[in-house]
């Protein structure tokens, strides 16, 4: 299950790297190229819901399997795609691939591990599996891309796909209850809330061409809010909706789901805007690009692993997710500022990138635990699907916005890195409004030990 889990997070970050060299070959345009890593994004933000409620519906392991096999297929597709339509077309069902291996994976961790120190252990390994899928996919994407080829990236997921698949027969089914299986499938939903973030992400990449200001940037967002907005009014009428509103109506659950959207429009765009710049301004190849974006990443793995994990067991996991976002804000606002100097990788880029790297990573598990601690079990799959989506779709959705701020300056006469580091300060915007939304929303837990917390810890010792 964390293995699957390692793969999707792979997935959003190894493309990032070889971006340059996949434009090259495949003739993308530079507002096209966003949409290697967004389609991806796109598609499991969109049907991330839907595949959490089949697998609560349907059954677990059958929706892991299937999503897996479509996920293998499409990479092996992908890696042979001649021109930008294909490859876009072969990310976005990779997308959705994981947007039903994913969430069926957390919930099988969920039935498999029973509620206590057992699960918490199991949730703190899903984490720090998670932080090292989006390191080793910088570190991977550039030694790869320079030794075999971008392709190469694609193919690498086919062996690992097809490994998991022959060790799933050892996982439990996870069938549903009785009352899961007589509940229907909210297709009305899936498409509402799909067509929805489509359309959002859609009119933040289009930006780039006409304009943040154009008046069909504005009628797409207003699309894609009535969309979004039809998809909650179908949810409160539905006998089975695909997202129980009342569930995230909980401060516990809802407050980190938003705080996970909002973390996540900031390390979206800044991972592959620092990737570009170091390609771009500061001449780096992608191995060196891999390497130069490793110490963020790195710091990202040990503090999502060790150092929130204890943060959280002491002080319970509001007060950790409050100084893990302002310290990931900060931290934006500096890399921000600095890149537009276009100094050295030591002094443009180092200080700001391990800084939002250790922020980032000392937030991340706790609003993972804040997410499901409060939901029924038959709902888990549910929550880890909706976790991941705010995930995904906030990294999708600051990426189109951090790509559309920097063309913005550069339209306007600004030079390239003055653009990027535009971009990264608009990020830290969005992720100090993620701390403010902490500090109203989270409900404080005083005179508890974050027992939820507890295994994550030992789980690293």
């Amino acid at each position: 299950m964390c293995t699957t889990q390692f793969v999707a997070i792979l997935d959003f970050s190894i493309t990032t790297v070889p971006l340059p060299e996949i434009q090259r070959e495949l003739g993308f345009t530079a507002g096209g190229l966003q949409w290697v890593v967004n389609a991806y994004g796109v598609a499991i933000a969109g049907f991330l819901l839907l595949g959490g409620r089949a697998a609560d519906l349907v059954g677990r392991r059958r929706v892991f399997v299937i999503g897996l096999a479509v996920f293998s297929i499409a990479s092996l597709v992908g890696g042979f795609a001649s021109d930008p339509a294909m490859l876009i077309a072969t990310r976005a069902l990779q997308g959705l691939g994981a947007a039903l291996f994913s969430p069926a994976a957390f919930s099988l961790l969920t039935t498999i591990y029973p509620p206590g120190q057992e699960r918490n252990r199991a949730l703190g390994a899903w984490a720090a599996v998670a932080a090292s899928g989006l390191a080793a996919g910088v570190i991977l994407g550039g030694f790869i891309t320079d030794v075999l080829g971008w392709r190469w990236v694609l193919w690498l997921n086919v062996p690992i796909g097809l490994l998991v698949v022959a060790f799933a027969r050892t996982l439990p089914h996870g069938r549903p209850s009785a009352r899961s299986r007589a509940a229907r499938l909210d297709v009305a939903g899936a498409l509402l809330v799909a067509g929805g973030l489509v359309v959002l992400i859609y009119a933040f990449a289009n930006s780039e061409h006409v304009g943040l200001g154009h008046p069909l940037t504005f009628g797409l967002i207003g699309a894609a809010l009535v969309l979004l907005a039809a998809f909650a009014w179908v949810e409160t009428r539905a006998v089975d909706p695909l997202m129980p509103l009342r569930l995230f109506r909980r401060r516990s659950a809802g407050g980190a789901n938003i705080v996970s959207l909002l973390a996540n429009t900031g390390l979206g765009p800044t991972f592959i805007i620092v990737a570009l710049h170091l390609q771009a301004v500061l001449g780096f190849t992608s191995i060196q690009t891999g390497l130069g974006l490793l110490p963020m990443a790195a710091a990202f793995m040990v503090s999502s692993a060790w150092v929130g994990p204890a943060l959280v067991a002491r002080f319970g996991t509001k007060p950790v997710i409050i100084a893990g976002m302002i310290l990931f804000a900060a931290s934006l606002a500096l890399l921000g500022l600095s890149l537009p100097a276009e100094g050295s990788w030591a002094t443009s880029v180092l200080p700001g990138a391990l800084l939002a790297g250790i922020g980032y990573g000392i937030a991340f598990p706790a609003w993972t635990v804040a997410g499901v601690e409060d939901v029924e079990p038959e709902h888990h799959g549910l929550a880890g699907g909706m976790l991941t989506t705010t995930q995904e779709v906030g990294s999708a959705v600051g990426l189109a916005i951090g790509v559309a701020v920097a063309a913005a300056a550069v339209a306007t006469g600004h030079g390239v890195a003055d653009g990027y580091g535009r971009a990264v300060l608009v990020a830290a915007v969005l992720v100090a409004a993620g701390a403010v939304v902490a500090i109203v929303v989270l409900p404080s837990r005083r005179g508890e030990k974050a027992s939820a917390a507890d295994g994550l810890v030992e789980n690293f010792r």
